[in-house]
């Protein structure tokens, strides 16, 4: 195969996946939009795309195979289509906890809602949906700066979600809501962490394709310039 086509190829690949993440980026919109309006009727339009989602992944695992198999990728190559494996994976997931949620936002329509916890749920919510935007992003732009500001980002989700948690288990004043809204709640507050995780995870992947190098490594040494900078 002669190497400008195999190079349209990964291109393609790469193109496919990068729209599929902007498919399950819209999904989380109207799952934002659903928790901000309490609305049922919004959360239904995402019931039934996970179904999609896992299909385009077995499609693009699949095309990886081909690729590999085709020709013997050289190291850059053969990190580029592990890394569209691996970031594929993560979309997936990511779009089927999107549908958790809606699905969760649709059972619980006509129950009673805390609306303290529910404001927390939908400032997580989007705090999750924009940490996983930017992941795409670093992605896309193979920007490994902005990867290493993911870390950060996730640590408000990671408080978010220590608040939404508090209040689950100890509702405030204005009423915890129905025990069913509750036990939803917990686990809409499980689900968001991990999208932000996964909007986490590809950063890190971005940096394995970029550099070779492991997020871990990659931050480690990154942490290391910095305090050398600061003591200058």
């Amino acid at each position: 195969m002669p190497r400008e086509t195999f190079q349209q190829e990964l291109d393609h690949l790469v193109g496919d996946m990068v729209a599929l993440g902007r498919e399950v980026e819209a999904s989380m919109d109207t799952m934002v939009e659903a928790m901000q309006a309490q609305d049922a009727e919004i959360a239904r339009r995402v019931i039934g795309v996970d179904a999609g989602y896992k299909q385009r992944g077995l499609e693009l695992d699949e095309e990886c195979i081909i690729l590999q198999a085709r020709q013997a990728p050289v190291a850059r190559d053969l990190r580029l289509i592990y890394t569209v494996q691996a970031v594929t994976n993560h979309l997936v997931r990511a779009g089927t906890l999107s549908e958790h949620i809606c699905r969760a936002i649709v059972d619980t329509g006509g129950v009673e809602h805390d609306p303290d916890l529910a404001s927390t749920l939908s400032e997580m919510a989007r705090a999750a949906r924009n940490l996983f935007h930017e992941g795409l992003n670093v992605f896309e732009m193979r920007d490994i700066d902005r990867a290493r500001d993911l870390e950060a980002a996730d640590d408000k989700v990671d408080l978010l979600y220590s608040e939404a948690m508090n209040l689950i288990v100890n509702p405030s004043d204005n009423g915890g809501g129905s025990p069913e809204w509750r036990i939803r709640a917990a686990l809409i507050v499980h689900y968001l962490e991990r999208i932000a995780d996964h909007g986490v995870d590809v950063g890190g992947r971005t940096v394995f394709l970029v550099t070779g190098e492991r997020m871990e490594s990659a931050m480690q040494q990154y942490r290391e310039r910095r305090v050398e900078s600061d003591e200058d």
